[in-house]
């Protein structure tokens, strides 16, 4: 079943790499050569990006089914950059595009209260919107001799087949969903004369294809830093693509509910630069994650890393196949555009269950819809389409760009406007009580809280300091006279956030309040301070990240 599995995904995966490449490649101008070996080399670094998601090798990988192909997000600036220097152009702006990639990674606790679930599921929205106008564009696209109703058929029952697949299937015919449809708007686009294998017939077996001229432009010149701050721009959208699809498939991979481990974010994101590296040297798209794992978790139900492993090796394969890269070439666009359709309009509603799982506030759900509307109008040239054609313009006129700079510069106004922080630095230890309970009750005096909430607040942030400390004792953590809290405290208008930042060596405990159950064990000091943590919060999260543990505690006033 896992090799099943694997075939499918890893051929229907093969749609979206030739279909980005093919644009990026007619758009730009270049040959059939490049053309070749630029879907090769995307396939290829692709699945290798996908096993490593799956396997995770030390700081590399996210643990999870991870799907890894070429980036769309990077069309419009590929395009610009193959137009402007070629391939040894693109491949030195890729790789630049890299270190930035590396460097998020690195600062990923601190970017947290940017890379929000509230930008990444409106982000993932906007991916929705951009690709889905090429899928409605393959509705209708068939050859000038096909009959007037032959484009509504076949689009008609691909859909039918997919959506009544997805919603009444049996989950083991599920794995088939893509097959069954996409092969049934085949067959009827094979009774309506619209299909043609000759291109298969006429492709190898197995082959590779032949090497441009390939290499990095190491000049710098004037269309290296003319196009630089795009590419940084797109590749702070694929990290945060990559932070939220790495973000979902925990949360969708467990039966269990259990805190979102950021050290495996880190490591997804790490690996997508990986990815950025290899497509560099290879003066191809850079990747990001695909919605296949996400929308196979969803809608049949697996999550399973070794089906990553599969997918990988069999996307690896096909590589060197030309014959499926042709057989894929071959599939009416219809039939593609149905599909594309069904699935983009899950990966949309999937995005709205991001946005919304943790709750918004007005602010938040102010700058989610603007930014979304925004990237709508620019994507549909709905929005100044004669500024949208100007060489400064093109860099915006992608509805993810536009939509996406404009979620963050609102996000990051929000952040630089929001309500002082209070802000106490400490030694990791036991004699630090009395100095953290000063803090906190000089921050409830401030706000004027009541005696009540203020004893609560007290209580709250004690036994936080104490499950961390009680919790490497428990793990025979080695000691570190060195270590240091810091603690902001933040005023939310109902109540208060507190934040313990420190590089302990404890567990997750926001998984241990939910396995506490109702009944802790009254003999073990860690369950009753966990028992009371939970008992005086009203909220406990708690991020793991490689250098960096932040616990972050509410408190209702």
């Amino acid at each position: 079943m896992s090799l099943i599995i694997g075939l499918q995904v890893g051929i229907l995966v093969c749609v979206p790499v030739v279909v980005v490449t093919t644009i990026v490649t007619r758009a730009a101008g270049q040959g059939d050569t490049y053309l070749s070996w630029a879907i090769f080399a995307s396939m290829l670094i692709g699945g290798i990006i996908t096993v490593l998601q799956a396997v995770r090798l030390g700081a590399f990988g996210g643990g999870s089914l991870t799907v890894m192909g070429a980036s769309g997000a990077a069309i419009g600036v590929a395009v610009l950059a193959l137009v402007t220097g070629g391939p040894p152009l693109l491949g030195t702006l890729v790789v630049a595009s890299a270190i930035c990639q590396f460097f998020l990674s690195a600062h990923l606790a601190r970017l947290r209260h940017i890379i929000t679930p509230v930008v990444s599921g409106t982000l993932l929205a906007l991916v929705s919107v951009t690709v889905m106008p090429m899928g409605f564009a393959m509705l209708t696209r068939v050859p000038d001799h096909a009959h007037p109703a032959a484009a509504p058929m076949v689009s008609a029952v691909t859909v039918l087949i997919v959506v009544v697949m997805m919603l009444r299937a049996p989950r083991i015919l599920r794995a088939w969903t893509p097959v069954l449809g996409m092969g049934a708007g085949c067959v009827v686009a094979a009774f309506f004369g619209i299909l043609d294998f000759g291109r298969v017939a006429d492709a190898r077996w197995i082959g590779m294809p032949a090497l441009p001229s390939l290499g990095l432009d190491l000049s710098f010149g004037p269309g290296f830093w003319i196009l630089l701050p795009g590419f940084l721009f797109v590749t702070f959208v694929i990290t945060v693509r990559q932070v939220g699809d790495s973000v979902r498939m925990q949360r969708v991979s467990y039966r269990v509910p259990r805190a979102i481990d950021f050290r495996k974010v880190e490591g997804a994101v790490n690996a997508c630069g990986v990815g950025t590296v290899l497509s560099g040297v290879a003066g191809v798209l850079p990747p990001w994650p695909y919605t296949a794992g996400i929308a196979m978790a969803e809608g049949i139900g697996v999550a399973a890393r070794r089906i990553g492993v599969c997918i990988g090796v069999v996307f690896v394969g096909l590589a060197f196949v030309p014959k499926i890269v042709a057989l894929v070439l071959s599939i009416p666009l219809p039939v593609l555009g149905a599909y594309l359709t069904v699935i983009f309009g899950l990966t949309f509603a999937q995005s709205m269950r991001v946005v919304f799982h943790e709750g918004v506030s007005r602010q938040n759900a102010l700058i989610a819809g603007l930014a979304f509307w925004i990237g709508v109008g620019i994507q549909f040239q709905a929005i100044f389409p004669g500024h949208l054609a100007t060489p400064t313009g093109r860099m915006l006129a992608n509805g993810l760009t536009a939509g996406g700079l404009t979620i963050l510069l609102l996000t990051l106004f929000l952040e630089l406007t929001g309500p002082r922080r209070g802000r106490a630095e400490m030694p990791l230890g036991p004699e630090s009580l009395p100095k953290l309970d000063r803090f906190v009750v000089d921050f409830a005096t401030r706000y004027g809280w009541g005696k009540s909430a203020t004893e609560r607040l007290r209580a709250a942030s004690e036994e936080a300091l104490l499950s961390l400390l009680r919790q490497e004792e428990d793990d025979d953590a080695p000691a570190d006279e060195g270590r240091r809290l810091r603690v902001v405290a933040q005023n939310t208008g109902g109540g208060a956030s507190l934040e313990f930042t420190a590089a302990t060596h404890a567990g997750n405990l926001e998984n241990q309040v939910m396995l506490l159950g109702d009944r802790p064990d009254p003999t073990s000091e860690r369950d009753l301070s966990l028992a009371l943590l939970r008992h005086h919060a009203s909220s406990v999260k708690h991020r793991e990240y490689h250098n960096v543990d932040i616990l972050t505690v509410g408190v209702e006033r």
